[in-house]
């Protein structure tokens, strides 16, 4: 197969582009002499309609979604042959475009491009990919981006109290914002009591650090990053430090200034030596090691797997997929199930439906969507409704039990 029918046959493309047509980003390199085209035709098509004062949102071509966000002077788009809405593939695009400006910033773009639109963005992001590249990966199966949520460890409410209580205390100077992250999960996180991250922006700091190895053996710089939710036109400075490899238990410490390196350093040993000194270290290590708790530790007949985030806290939980979902393949297609039954949920944003049942030969889904919390609950196929009823009440039973366990519930704050 030579190189562009291997390009072609993916089922998904993401292309970031100038609105000069010039190229930023796409997800599968190839010879750009071969796929410029591709881009051409693209241009062509945003002008066309462009030229009638209105904004192109999608294309249906066959079996292919074509999809556009279209922001200032940056285009993208993506080509997939999914099952994904138009809604969901539009959300993918607008985190693809977020994590451009998170290494270059809103008006830093928006002046440059449309001060010279044939300006070649890439010398700008070399080394940047493997984030684009870690992300885009992530979105095409990633339960966090379609719920809008933060997946947080499951770890004992104490030791979670016990370990924001240390974050806290080991605050110096101007410390903005203090996370700790667990194999991409979110352990804890102190705040100004003034203001809070939200998940895309929360999404965009665990991709940039589960993106590189680089952070492992060495201490970084402080790395200036934007996030565009707290503010897309300037800079935080991230200071990242790897408390254990073995378990991915990353800190995270966000700086107003530049020169804060070590300050950030004196923070990172005091929290580290408080997070030693009373445990919390290895009871980490021990809930990464047990956080893939399965459906089974629910106790619940029938139940194959969940998702479940809650508003108030934009946080979420799911169990480890087990049977019948022991590949790739079977897992993406459970997670394809869960974004048509969750695109049918909102399909009138304003009013979800509350309550959404589908039954297809390989399992039963029951969504329960309320202004507190979205449930999407997996059963076997041969479960009747009722039991299935049943089985999402006992669900939430045990959610609700294991709340403290499952969330950040009492947010640290200084």
């Amino acid at each position: 197969m030579d190189d562009i029918s291997k390009w072609r046959s993916h089922k998904k493309h993401f292309f970031l582009f100038s609105s000069a047509g010039k190229p930023i980003y796409t997800r599968y390199p190839c010879d750009e002499s071969k796929i410029a085209g591709v881009t051409g035709v693209l241009v062509g098509i945003i002008s066309f309609v462009g030229r009638a004062s209105d904004t192109i949102k999608s294309i249906q071509a066959g079996k292919h979604k074509i999809v556009f966000v279209l922001i200032g002077p940056i285009y993208c788009v993506t080509v997939a042959e999914s099952t994904e809405s138009i809604a969901q593939l539009s959300i993918q695009l607008e985190y693809m475009y977020s994590q451009i400006i998170s290494t270059l910033t809103f008006s830093w773009t928006d002046k440059i491009l449309k001060e010279k639109p044939g300006f070649d963005l890439r010398n700008l992001l070399t080394g940047t990919d493997k984030y684009l590249n870690n992300l885009a990966s992530n979105l095409n199966c990633g339960a966090p981006f379609l719920l809008n949520a933060v997946n947080c460890l499951r770890i004992p409410g104490p030791v979670r109290t016990n370990i924001g209580s240390v974050m806290h205390m080991g605050r110096e100077g101007d410390l903005f914002y203090a996370l700790l992250v667990a194999r991409g999960q979110l352990v804890h996180l102190v705040r100004p009591k003034k203001h809070i991250l939200y998940p895309p922006d929360l999404h965009l700091l665990i991709n940039f650090i589960t993106s590189s190895s680089g952070f492992r053996n060495s201490e970084a710089a402080l790395t200036p990053i934007c996030l565009p939710k707290f503010n897309n036109q300037g800079f935080l400075h991230l200071y990242v430090c790897y408390l254990d490899n073995d378990n991915d238990i990353c800190l995270l410490l966000i700086s107003l200034k530049a020169e804060d390196f070590y300050l950030m350093s004196s923070c990172k040993d005091k929290i580290k030596a408080g997070l030693e000194s009373t445990d919390c270290l290895r009871l980490i290590d021990v809930a990464v090691k047990q956080h893939n708790y399965s459906v089974f530790d629910v106790g619940i007949p029938d139940l194959l797997h969940f998702l479940f985030s809650t508003h108030g806290l934009s946080q979420m939980t799911q169990p480890q997929t087990g049977p019948p979902y022991h590949t790739k393949a079977q897992r993406k297609r459970l997670f394809r199930l869960y974004q048509q039954v969750h695109d049918n949920c909102y399909l009138d944003k304003d009013k979800p439906h509350k309550v959404y049942y589908h039954r297809s030969e390989s399992e039963t889904i029951v969504a329960w969507i309320t202004s507190g919390f979205d449930l999407y609950a997996c059963f076997s196929p041969l479960v009747s409704k009722a039991e299935a009823i049943k089985g999402v009440n006992n669900l939430l039973k045990w959610i609700n039990k294991e709340e403290n366990n499952l969330f950040i519930t009492n947010a640290t704050v200084w």
